[in-house]
């Protein structure tokens, strides 16, 4: 069964379906939080899953895979509710589900879609006026880099439709051929260009869809996009 609240669309959970998706185990689309102390960083984990593929956050289980509820569901609801409104821009859409595990002890699910409105950020502080975009890598949420920013943002507005291509693209290209991947520091070093012009350049070929970002907890990476005719 499926219910639509706050603009999101989700599938309506009971106990058994909750286990049967703790048991997939935390990754790419699902988080656990025991309980949702500092709500303001665990905004952090949705606004990651807004700029990348969507996901679920259940609030109430270890991070064994067992699902233990918590006592007091609606205080832990309105703070994380509460965060989620000041500590996001945009502010993120969200569905929520109250799911009973036992007479005292109620399991919270978080479904955060994909964005429309990427790139979203988490704020530590609601006074912020810029904050920290996170995007979803395997498990782990991690900080969003300038030029994977510049792609949501271009992808978004439909930029980047198309390019030409110069000595500069061509070496990368040519490095490409032969190595499968690069990294901007790469790039800067065999075309002995600025980190700000290399940057511009591989966001205008991802922006293109002749390559393809990357993202990786040690260094990001740029690779052909399994269309690019290159």
């Amino acid at each position: 069964m499926w219910e639509y609240r706050n603009g999101a669309m989700t599938k309506k959970y009971n106990l058994q379906s909750v286990h049967q998706l703790v048991r997939e185990g935390e990754g790419q689309n699902l988080e656990f939080k025991l309980k949702a102390n500092f709500p303001e960083k665990i905004v952090r984990e949705m606004v990651a899953f807004a700029n990348t593929g969507g996901g679920r956050l259940l609030v109430g289980v270890a991070d064994d895979g067992k699902v233990m509820g918590v006592k007091h569901a609606e205080e832990e609801k309105f703070m994380l509710d509460r965060a989620i409104r000041y500590h996001s821009r945009p502010v993120l859409k969200f569905s929520t589900q109250s799911i009973p595990v036992s007479d005292k002890r109620t399991l919270l699910l978080y479904y955060i879609p994909s964005s429309r409105k990427k790139p979203h950020y988490a704020l530590e502080h609601p006074e912020q006026k810029f904050g920290k975009a996170y995007i979803r890598v395997g498990d782990q949420s991690m900080q969003a880099s300038r030029e994977m920013i510049e792609v949501l943002r271009g992808q978004r507005m439909k930029r980047g439709q198309k390019i030409s291509y110069g000595e500069k693209e061509r070496a990368l290209f040519t490095h490409l051929e032969k190595a499968e991947k690069i990294t901007l520091e790469a790039y800067c070093s065999i075309a002995g260009l600025s980190r700000q012009v290399a940057s511009r350049i591989l966001v205008k070929l991802v922006l293109s869809n002749v390559l393809h970002i990357v993202p990786d907890h040690r260094e990001e990476y740029f690779v052909f996009n399994s269309h690019s005719p290159y």
